[in-house]
């Protein structure tokens, strides 16, 4: 039996965490539910991958020493660790020779003998040569996650959908980053200042729904992240030296502007909170087909009311302010509204209306203004 190195619970298991996020816990391919553990650069590599998502995560280990990579069943050894005691320090020890089938991991009077893969068998994400880089900090890239993955496509068939889009709008000196994703019938939007170090002639690309689900957990820490990227893959590198390559979707974002409404004249503003709550207290009789609700904005109140013929109706009424324009009255997915009402921190919100067949325009609101960042767009439904 070789000795491979020794590591706390503390430091390893962080990693394990985030790696594993990337593992398919079931898969036709094995070596898919395997984590691989190398050595990089004087530190411990752990690496996994569902061939489209990598997620590598450095640990640093003091008189490291080299070592052959293997592979170990990612949900076993994530378990194992997790449920050894904190102040653990953990041993690796690999069974007879190199290429050996199996390895053992123990801590205390725990022991675990764990079946390996040949490591040559596990798959690696091709280096990209990126031709765009940027530099933000991880909170803001998580802002901008949160702000408009909700209206991410599940739809499968509208591939293009299933993601955020990356992209450069305005030019020169206007130029912002933008972020925006839509499911056909509401759509988010969210722009930020243009990083220095990246070009305007940057392509725009579509971050995968599976990707953007792994970004918030690894972006919640201080620090920046540095993204590269080119019109196929993408990689985000985290302070802690975590680091997520992804592909892209190949694919055509549709022109997603042109749904914008321009002249909606009729200017609402309504504290969000209330609000929220007395949708959800009208839901309580929605027969969930299409969540439909109406929504009577008047001068001074808005009246909800859901009806469901098979249990009855609900009304609910709450203090809004008309800023212009005069009275709309309009159906909504209800549900959609809560949604966007609540991924934005804003206690307020301006909702901008047509007629009732037009889509409505929400901007969270900023000091007491309409967002110049985030935008929302709700199409109406029939009732």
């Amino acid at each position: 039996m070789t000795d491979l190195f020794t590591i706390s619970r503390g430091a390893l298991l962080p990693a394990l965490s985030a790696v594993i996020k990337a593992v398919e816990r079931r898969s036709t391919i094995p070596i898919l539910q395997y984590v691989r553990l190398s050595y990089v650069d004087a530190a411990l590599m752990i690496t996994g991958t569902n061939l489209d998502v990598e997620i590598c995560a450095k640990v640093t280990i003091e008189n490291l020493h080299s070592f052959g990579g293997f592979t170990l069943p990612a949900g076993v050894l994530h378990d194992a660790v997790r449920k050894l005691p904190d102040s653990a320090e953990i041993k690796f020890q690999m069974d007879g020779k190199q290429d050996s089938s199996s390895f053992t991991i123990s801590a205390g009077r725990s022991r675990f003998k764990l079946n390996s893969l040949p490591d040559s068998d596990f798959p690696e994400m091709a280096v990209a040569d990126f031709t765009h880089r940027m530099t933000m900090p991880a909170k803001q890239l998580a802002t901008a996650l949160n702000l408009v993955s909700f209206a991410i496509s599940t739809e499968e068939t509208r591939y293009y959908l299933n993601g955020i889009y990356w992209h450069v709008t305005g030019i020169m000196e206007d130029a912002l980053l933008g972020a925006v994703a839509t499911d056909g019938h509401r759509l988010a939007f969210h722009k930020m200042p243009m990083p220095m170090e990246l070009s305007t002639d940057m392509p725009g690309v579509i971050i995968p729904r599976r990707t953007i689900n792994l970004l918030p957990a690894l972006a919640a820490g201080e620090g920046d992240v540095l993204i590269e990227l080119n019109s196929n893959k993408i990689r985000f590198t985290f302070a802690d030296e975590t680091v997520l390559s992804s592909k892209l979707i190949d694919g055509t974002f549709p022109e997603y502007e042109r749904v914008i409404p321009r002249n909606n004249e009729n200017v609402f503003k309504i504290d969000v909170e209330p609000v929220k709550q007395a949708i959800d207290r009208v839901l309580t009789i929605s027969n969930d087909k299409g969540n439909g609700c109406k929504f009577q904005f008047e001068n001074d109140h808005l009246s909800l009311s859901v009806i469901n013929p098979d249990q009855g109706t609900a009304d609910d009424q709450v203090l809004i302010e008309l800023l212009s324009g005069e009275p709309v009255n309009i159906g909504f997915n209800s549900k959609y509204c809560l949604e966007m009402l609540g991924v934005s921190d804003s206690k307020e919100a301006f909702i901008c209306l047509g007629d009732a067949g037009s889509p409505a325009l929400i901007h969270p609101s900023i000091n007491g203004e309409r967002s110049e960042t985030t935008s929302f767009v709700l199409m109406p439904m029939r009732l």
